[in-house]
């Protein structure tokens, strides 16, 4: 069993870096075949959240006619708040009833969904959605993602009802490790072409914590070159920042992203100009496995939150308590009784439990929180992962919560 821990950016012991190189790796995009497969009839989304910028082809609300002159599209954009409370058919009405003007192409883009890994939000997320899409189904639906890699069932549900789907990965290059674990779920979830990353622009709000995004133009060029390198088949790239504002963090011109945007189908796909660690990165995610391998994180842990519809107050963790952990399995054979485990800051286990990984899915395990501990989520605990022999095991670190850990 291999097991590496990073969580800024990744530097393996050279006995791994060998191992990677000298095992025979095979770089394999299945579906390359949906490249050129268009997404709300572009050949790339580039959206940003906000501003309106030359390489843009996706607008939250404007004048529809100009985009399209323009070769862009429109959305109207609406908040989860508006109406993720009410139940599913009142929730649909809310997205059914939007006045698209003469639109020719009703689309709406809605923030933000993702709430708890198939947990009780989730599941009425689902239930809005498939309301939605059957009552108004020529309505088109772009959604963000916003707590990063999408759990099977709401996967499956994208699927059949949304158009776009931004994953909101709002980090810098010391946790390069989060874009290619994002792409690989919507691989093997089945809508990697249909899906985008949303990178950060800027910084953080400070009263948020302040944390450093994608701010000058040699970070973004490296992000598209591993987006491209491990997912080819990903038809674009969405932005989220403060930057129009003054934010200081951002170092990078709007002429330097423009041109950098402009050129995303231009980024090679074997993954020339990556430095090497992040070429290593990305190889970690696209070699061919052929016993199980089992990637997995603490940023990846969520509780089951009740949505007011299924019994429980809007918000409230179930009881008893569990943590909602998602996990992947990049190989090609099955790897079942992993054991997962969850350690505080403090070294104690608050939570642990069992879970069967099948080949090449996406998971949610579920694990039962300790009596009298507390919950600690959003990559707050270290990860054990105890799987049977022969497997390979990938754990991931966030740099926000773990530097001192860094290697």
């Amino acid at each position: 069993m291999t097991c590496v821990f990073f969580c800024r950016t990744p530097r393996w012991p050279t006995a791994f870096i060998a191992l990677v190189l000298c095992a025979a790796c095979r770089h394999t995009h299945e579906n390359t075949e949906n490249n050129d497969k268009k997404v709300l009839g572009l050949d790339t989304v580039i959206a940003f959240y906000g501003a309106d910028l030359k390489s843009q082809t996706f607008k939250r609300n404007g004048d529809w006619k100009e985009w399209k002159e323009r070769g862009g599209i429109v959305s109207k954009g609406i908040t989860h708040g508006q109406f993720l409370g009410k139940n599913a058919d009142e929730a649909s009405d809310v997205l059914v009833n939007i006045d698209f003007g003469d639109n020719p192409m009703p689309l709406i883009d809605i923030d933000e969904f993702g709430w708890d890994y198939d947990g009780g939000i989730d599941q009425h997320t689902m239930n809005i959605l498939k309301a939605t899409h059957k009552k108004r189904p020529e309505m088109k639906i772009a959604v963000w993602q916003m707590r990063g890699p999408v759990a099977p069932r709401l996967s499956g549900v994208y699927r059949d009802t949304v158009a776009l789907l931004i994953m909101e990965t709002y980090y810098n290059l010391d946790d390069a490790w989060m874009i290619p674990f994002q792409l690989q779920t919507a691989r093997l979830n089945g809508i990697l072409d249909k899906s985008i990353v949303g990178l950060g622009l800027g910084a953080e709000a400070p009263h948020l914590g302040g944390w450093q995004w994608t701010r000058i133009a040699e970070e973004l060029d490296q992000q598209i070159r591993l987006i491209r390198f491990v997912a080819p088949e990903s038809p674009g790239l969405a932005f989220f920042g403060s930057w129009l504002k003054g934010d200081r963090a951002m170092r990078m011109t709007l002429d330097e992203l423009d041109e950098i945007c402009s050129r995303f189908r231009e980024f090679s796909t074997d993954g020339s100009g990556l430095n090497p660690e992040l070429q290593e990165l990305g190889k970690i995610f696209t070699k061919r496995y052929k016993g199980p391998a089992i990637f997995g994180s603490s940023n990846f842990v969520l509780p089951y939150f009740h949505s007011g519809h299924d019994g429980g107050p809007w918000g409230k963790p179930q009881e008893p308590r569990v943590a909602r952990v998602l996990m992947m399995n990049l190989g090609e054979q099955d790897s079942d009784g992993v054991q997962v485990r969850l350690r505080d800051p403090h070294k104690a286990v608050w939570a642990e439990g069992p879970v069967d990984i099948p080949a090449q899915t996406v998971v949610v395990a579920v694990l039962p929180v300790g009596e009298g501990k507390p919950f600690w989520g959003c990559g707050a605990s270290t990860m054990d992962i105890d799987a049977p022999d022969g497997s390979e095991v990938f754990t991931f670190l966030s740099s926000h919560r773990h530097r001192k850990h860094a290697m």
